[in-house]
């Protein structure tokens, strides 16, 4: 989850590389920091948070070579010691980590054991301590890191800059992800090739257990189990250059929020050929599986609802976290479909390598072209939702559901009328984003700002939604939401209601209105808040104390609806004094389990 940079070339190493992180730092903002070669000496700076240090600022040298990390802490508390990268004893090399080093403490004892000391809580340590001990053996530095790194157990990914050659860098890729720019005289390492795509489209994406050494603008790939020389493949990435910017915003999530009235239509931007061989093998699979994880997950529960109840389609919903226990009964006619925003949600990984040793066919729905799903999969589509820099996901959520939509109308023959949904949807979406509609939401956001529980009802079409919405709230806000089918209420859920606790019912004009206004006079009759989120035609019912109407919708009313519980996430956590693009404890992209 942590992000990795190195640069090898003729601008200032710094300056690349600060860039760098900063465009990855939603992979981790515990604490960054930057090494650079300079005379055969290794030169360091490192800071606890946020990055907020301008190039000017950086007492480091303008040097040709340099590595960077920005952290998401797993091993040893956020402090200056633990930050990366890690000096050897020898100050020979520096090296910086993402993964986790499950064997760590067998290591450490081992090591510790031939009087090597630790000065770090982090597992990150042992591998440089690994690598010393190595390069009193091995003729080549190459090796000594090589041999060093298959000592280790878990999904790792090192770089490391070597300080008695110049511009002189080595990673290795184990399940956490990495990617090489290559420019004009110019060579880029980075977690996500975003970091680097400013300056270059050509990028060679590596297997797991590939070693990569960088000599000034040449570099050589080997197999770190072998040590034998390996050939690649250069892609020439196809995906539009964005500005990662927040513009005229105050922060990343209220402008990617908005940006859902384009992001919708170009998620469906695929003709019906595009999606033939999708509709082919799904007709054809044994079972299909569709899987994700966190707000993925929930985009994978809608579109498996959209599949079911439009096309008429039995497939299964299973987080990847859990997927172990159908691993008995997968088969290799078995369709896989991987719903992914980062393309390297180690869990989900987990899956697909499992399903595609089998021989089963693996479909995915991400956003990020080149990442490791998008290569594994045999039919990938990519969303275009462009970076989603803020942690929580807002337009990439709905990007995929809108997708899975056009999918299943697709396969029952109603390809344009669901193009014609979908554009319906963001013309209202375009109409609905005024102040009004915010300083609606900030009202009722004066009134519960204070409450610590609150509760979310929705049904059918809405119960992933219900969901989604909590999720949201939570990870910005901090506050208690907890989402349920309001099928669940009288099951126990309704015990938790006391006077003035907030409930949001989320209510659609279909067949399951009349309950969802029944579960709401229940709760109101045990003293709760009610807030109604829907379509208009309800705001006058009496049992709601607030209603919030969205964006009218036929068949994607569930999508206007999570819109709702984005922008209420935001005002909330934004009234809170809460850092809304990079809340505490969390990172974007989940690469490690």
């Amino acid at each position: 989850m942590c992000g990795i940079v190195g640069y090898s070339g003729k601008q200032n190493s710094s300056k690349i590389v600060l860039e760098g992180l900063k465009t990855l730092e939603y992979r981790g903002y515990d604490s960054w920091g930057i090494a650079v070669q300079d005379k055969n000496q290794i030169k360091i700076f490192k800071e606890i948070g946020e990055i907020k240090t301008k190039l000017s600022m950086l007492p480091l040298p303008k040097t040709s070579c340099a590595i960077g990390h920005t952290r998401w802490a797993t091993h040893g508390g956020v402090t200056m010691t633990n930050a990366h990268p890690h000096i050897s004893t020898t100050k020979d090399f520096i090296l910086a980590q993402n993964g986790i080093v499950e064997n760590y403490s067998t290591l450490k004892k081992m090591l510790e054991k031939k009087k090597y000391t630790f000065k770090t809580q982090t597992d990150t340590e042992v591998i440089v301590r690994l690598i010393e001990q190595q390069t009193k053996k091995d003729e080549t530095f190459r090796d000594s890191v090589r041999k060093a790194f298959n000592m280790l157990e878990g999904r790792n990914t090192i770089i490391v800059l070597d300080s008695k050659e110049d511009n002189h860098i080595i990673a290795v890729k184990n399940g956490s992800p990495l990617a090489l720019g290559i420019g004009k005289d110019e060579l880029f390492l980075a977690s996500d090739a975003l970091a680097f795509t400013k300056y270059t489209k050509d990028v060679v994406f590596f297997d797991n257990l590939d070693l990569i050494e960088i000599k000034g603008n040449k570099f050589k790939i080997y197999d770190s189990k072998t040590g034998k020389e390996k050939k690649y493949k250069i892609t020439k990435l196809n995906s539009k250059v964005e500005d990662i910017s927040k513009g005229k915003y105050d922060h990343f999530m209220l402008k990617e929020i908005l940006e859902q009235q384009d992001t919708i239509l170009k998620a469906v931007n695929y003709k019906l050929d595009d999606l033939k061989p999708l509709i082919d093998i799904i007709k054809k699979a044994k079972r299909i599986y569709i899987t994700g994880a966190g707000t993925a997950g929930f985009a994978s529960g809608q579109i498996a609802y959209y599949l079911r109840t439009i096309s008429n389609i039995d497939v299964l919903d299973v987080r990847p976290y859990d997927f172990a226990s159908y691993f008995p009964i997968l088969k290799k006619d078995d369709l896989i479909i991987a719903v992914s925003q980062s393309g390297e949600t180690a869990d989900t990984i987990e899956v697909l390598e499992y399903a595609k040793e089998l021989g089963c066919t693996i479909a995915s729905i991400i956003n990020v072209e080149g990442s490791t799903i998008h290569r594994m999969s045999d039919l990938p589509y990519l969303i275009h939702a462009g970076p989603e820099i803020c942690v929580a996901s807002t337009k990439v959520f709905t990007s995929q559901c809108v997708f899975g939509y056009l999918l299943a109308k697709s396969m029952v023959g109603e390809y344009t009328g669901a193009r014609e949904e979908v554009e319906s949807l963001s013309s209202g979406l375009r109409e609905y984003f005024t102040e009004k509609v915010f300083n609606h939401i900030k009202k009722l956001v004066r009134s519960i700002k204070n409450r610590n529980h609150f509760f979310i009802l929705g049904k059918e079409q809405n119960s992933y939604i219900a969901l989604e919405g909590a999720l949201k709230i939570k990870e910005i806000s901090y506050k208690h939401f907890e989402g349920f089918s309001a099928g669940e209420l009288k099951h126990g859920v309704i015990a938790l209601i006391e006077k003035g606790t907030p409930v949001f019912t989320i209510i659609s004009d279909d067949m399951c209105s009349k309950d969802l206004l029944s579960a709401t006079e229940e709760v109101r009759a045990r003293g709760a808040y009610t807030v109604g989120v829907g379509d208009s035609k309800f705001r006058k019912e009496e049992c709601f104390n607030f209603f919030l109407p969205v964006v009218k919708s036929k068949e994607l009313s569930a999508l206007s609806n999570v819109v709702v519980f984005q922008l209420l996430s935001y005002f909330l956590a934004f009234s809170l004094g809460n850092s809304v693009d990079k809340p505490r404890n969390l990172a974007k992209s989940v690469t490690v389990k």
